[in-house]
């Protein structure tokens, strides 16, 4: 019997206000996450990657959610009052942001901003919570960690201020870990460290991961299953092996060429997408990606197409499907690295 999922995002609808009006970032996403499963929800800035995962927790500041539903552990999260989600945030579910510089308060030692985590959700002494603290800081492999209790964020290089970030953020084992690109300001050796890291703590704590990245490599590592996004609609999701190794929509296959393999020579460019995501306030009519896809049909420029099941645990959203045309396998020569 297949077990409830622990999250389940349905056709969330997310807008701004702007000066010329509300602006739709986000319309009709919908994804679950089950326990102890990794997803990636993967797609170029703009995309609404990050505004979908800020919404789980009610963190859209000027924002709104103006449709749909956020079921946490069966709790309806939409709608829910300030004090609930405050105490559901940092306990419950997590969050990694992408730069620990502007997460981080620079007045406050990485002992206090960790204990401090700790005595807001949990009945703890002060002493048990430095204690915690530095049985955290360990965890994440941070040396000297009695010491480093007594630092300030700049005191500690940009990989020690991502470990804090994950330190905190496991502090009061939450079911669900929700990290936003925190390998974005991090050079490749340490990403790779702080990814490793992720994974072991995710396998030992037993928390599911909600993993938001524009990188699809970081996918092929990260997850289980994963969810692509663009212009604010989910345009393909499946396992990760069926995605990286068949996909079937366009935009994924785009994404998934810009991945270096083993056999990409040194001296071609990697394939990039033309133009870019377009605003918010002026989403082209028809498919939102006809103007920079290389697989155009006419009728991608006036009607938008739906999210179609295409077969067990798989969905695209594109016109080809219609046509018998989609579902071309990854470039020849194409293992992608990572997959499982």
């Amino acid at each position: 019997m297949t077990s409830p999922p622990l999250l389940a995002v349905d056709d969330l609808r997310v807008e701004f206000p702007t000066p010329a009006g509300p602006v739709e970032a986000v319309g009709g996403v919908s994804f679950t996450v089950s326990p102890g499963e990794t997803v990636a929800v993967v797609g170029e800035s703009g995309s609404g990657k990050s505004v979908s995962s800020l919404a789980v927790l009610g963190l859209l500041g000027s924002g709104r959610i103006t449709s749909g539903s956020v079921r946490f552990q069966g709790e309806e999260l939409v709608g829910a009052g300030r004090e609930r989600l405050r105490r559901l945030r940092g306990s419950e579910i997590a969050m990694v942001f992408q730069n620990p510089m502007s997460s981080l308060d620079p007045l406050f030692t990485i002992g206090g901003q960790i204990a401090e985590a700790l005595r807001i959700h949990r009945p703890i002494s002060r002493g048990a919570a430095r204690a915690r603290a530095a049985e955290l800081l360990r965890e994440v492999g941070i040396p000297d960690p009695e010491r480093r209790l007594r630092s300030y964020p700049h005191e500690l290089s940009g990989g020690q201020q991502q470990r804090v970030l994950v330190a905190i953020a496991l502090a009061c084992d939450p079911a669900l870990l929700i990290a936003d690109e925190p390998t974005t300001a991090l050079d490749v050796t340490v990403e790779a460290q702080i990814l490793e890291l992720m994974r072991k703590l995710q396998h030992e704590h037993g928390a599911s991961l909600l993993f938001i990245t524009h990188d699809m490599a970081v996918v092929a590592q990260m997850a289980d299953r994963v969810v692509v996004m663009y212009a604010g609609r989910v345009v393909e999701q499946g396992a990760v092996a069926d995605v990286l190794r068949s996909p079937r929509n366009p935009y994924t296959r785009a994404l998934i060429d810009s991945i270096a393999t083993p056999t990409t020579p040194r001296d071609v460019p990697l394939p990039a997408i033309a133009g870019s995501v377009p605003n918010a306030a002026d989403f082209p009519a028809g498919c939102r990606f006809h103007p920079r896809c290389p697989e155009v049909l006419d009728r991608c420029r006036t009607s938008e197409p739906p999210l179609l099941d295409i077969e067990p645990g798989r969905s695209s959203r594109c016109w080809r499907h219609d046509a018998g045309q989609a579902g071309e396998p990854v470039a020849a020569g194409g293992s992608v690295p990572g997959v499982r």
